[in-house]
């Protein structure tokens, strides 16, 4: 009888241990999650001013160092025609034919074979042939008969030039390379007509900066208060050394000392000394 009760108080004991160690453990994250608030709420004007100079840093790089680009465009179709009742007539029956071509011209017209020509008949452009291959962009519409091509730069006029060049040079050379004259310049890219910028994305770029210095100068404050291992409050003390405070010492400034000696008894005290 006496064993049994005996295991019973035992086992009530470390399940009473046990709930007591959870309460403990809830009480030091509540005082740890009290602590770091603090800290952040100290030390905010630091985060303010590391977000404030991130977010202007990354707004005068992008204003003043991320170029902006054009693209200027033009579009040609690839068809067959052929002659009936003496008048030009499309060739339905080489249109499969057209489709394919595209893919060849669109190898053939970033080749040296086309580029070449365009640096030799427009050396006003100033660019060479591998410049110019790395400027411009050939690709289908569709799976249509007509061929687009693009011509990227941060100078619009430039790259209208470029593309209309390489359009022009395209024409006149593929009878001569294919032996087929099937090309036709639907549209040019005008030059007064510039197209919509990209690549300086103000507002992304601000905005996440703002996010990411926001983050890591919370996380530094957080860092610098974990590794503080100072003593700052009185239920820190009784959470390490488990008994309370009966009395706290407040920090005081000289300017304290101060006003606490220019009072009436320092007053009092000056009289007394001039009396004698």
């Amino acid at each position: 009888m006496y064993h049994k009760l005996k295991l019973h108080y035992d086992t009530l004991r470390s399940k009473l241990c046990r709930t007591i160690q959870l309460l403990r453990g809830g009480k030091n994250m509540e005082i740890e999650m009290k602590r770091y608030v603090s800290a952040l709420k100290a030390r905010l004007w630091i985060v303010l001013l590391i977000v404030a100079a991130a977010t202007a840093s990354a707004y005068m790089y992008t204003k003043n160092f991320t170029p902006s680009y054009y693209t200027a465009n033009t579009k040609l179709i690839v068809n067959k025609t052929i002659e009936a009742f003496g008048a030009e007539q499309m060739d339905f029956s080489s249109i499969g034919t057209s489709i394919r071509l595209i893919e060849t011209y669109k190898q053939i017209i970033q080749t040296p074979a086309i580029m070449d020509k365009v640096v030799e008949k427009y050396p006003e452009l100033g660019l060479t042939a591998n410049q110019l291959i790395g400027m411009v962009n050939v690709y289908a519409v569709n799976e249509t008969q007509v061929m687009s091509l693009s011509a990227t730069d941060s100078n619009y006029v430039l790259a209208a030039r470029v593309v209309n060049a390489v359009s022009e040079v395209f024409k006149a050379e593929i009878p001569k390379i294919m032996k087929v004259d099937n090309v036709t310049i639907l549209t040019k890219a005008k030059e007064n007509e510039p197209t919509r910028p990209y690549g300086q994305n103000l507002k992304l770029n601000v905005a996440v900066t703002f996010a990411v210095s926001l983050m890591l100068s919370a996380g530094l404050i957080v860092l610098l208060e974990y590794l503080d291992n100072s003593i700052k409050s009185e239920e820190e003390i009784w959470q390490l050394v488990g008994v309370p405070s009966f009395a706290a010492i407040p920090k005081m400034k000289k300017r304290d000392f101060k006003r606490r000696y220019s009072g009436p008894t320092s007053k009092s005290l000056q009289a007394g000394e001039q009396a004698l």
